[in-house]
């Protein structure tokens, strides 16, 4: 197989051209190498010397770099899931703190509304005593006058009955008066017995 012109990449040979087997770096390939430039000055081989090993130290900064950076991206996702737990924490904290504020309202409600029904229904049963208080008034006061009214009607009755009797008196009165003067002219003129004539006197008399 025909030869590949290259450059070389490594060390204090960087930059010289060779002649080299064609067959890829992956495959087992025959190793000849023929320089096509000749060696660099001692200088030029010291400062390739030098660069790369800045390379290999920065390059290995740069490891270094990662792997701090690793381990600290590694800090910071505990401490975001640290955070994270915490926030969850807070927030079913703060919603548990929410319901047990709307229990305690809802509590506080209920107790004013249990208090409002027992003094709505205390002031039911007053103002039902009341009424019954004023219900026997009146009936008292009914009974009274209907007491007032019998005694109206028996002192009515009395006095119409004083005055039928003043009536009836002043009739057997006056009838008395006439048989008096029918008896003592009897007496004068002395008809009839002297005997019944004074039985019936002294029954006028009486």
């Amino acid at each position: 197989m025909r030869h590949v012109k290259r450059v070389a990449f490594e060390g204090t040979i960087t930059g010289r051209s060779f002649y080299g087997c064609p067959v890829q770096a992956n495959c087992v390939n025959c190793g000849v190498v023929e320089w096509v430039d000749g060696p660099w000055p001692p200088v030029l081989q010291r400062c390739l010397s030098k660069l790369w090993e800045m390379f290999h130290e920065q390059n290995c900064g740069r490891v270094l770099d990662k792997d701090k950076f690793e381990k600290e991206l590694a800090k910071l996702k505990m401490e975001n899931d640290k955070l994270c737990i915490e926030y969850t924490k807070l927030v079913d904290d703060v919603s548990k703190m929410f319901d047990w504020q709307d229990s305690r309202v809802d509590k506080k409600v209920y107790h004013k509304q249990v208090e409002e029904e027992e003094l709505e229904k205390k002031k039911e049963l007053e103002e039902k005593a009341m009424l019954e208080v004023q219900i026997e008034k009146l009936k008292l006061a009914k009974e009274q006058r209907c007491i007032l009214q019998s005694q109206a009607d028996i002192i009515k009755n009395t006095r119409k009955a004083m005055k039928d009797v003043e009536v009836d008196r002043d009739v057997l009165k006056k009838e008395k008066e006439k048989l008096e003067q029918v008896v003592a002219e009897l007496l004068k003129d002395g008809y009839g017995s002297k005997e019944k004539l004074g039985q019936i006197k002294a029954i006028l008399e009486s």
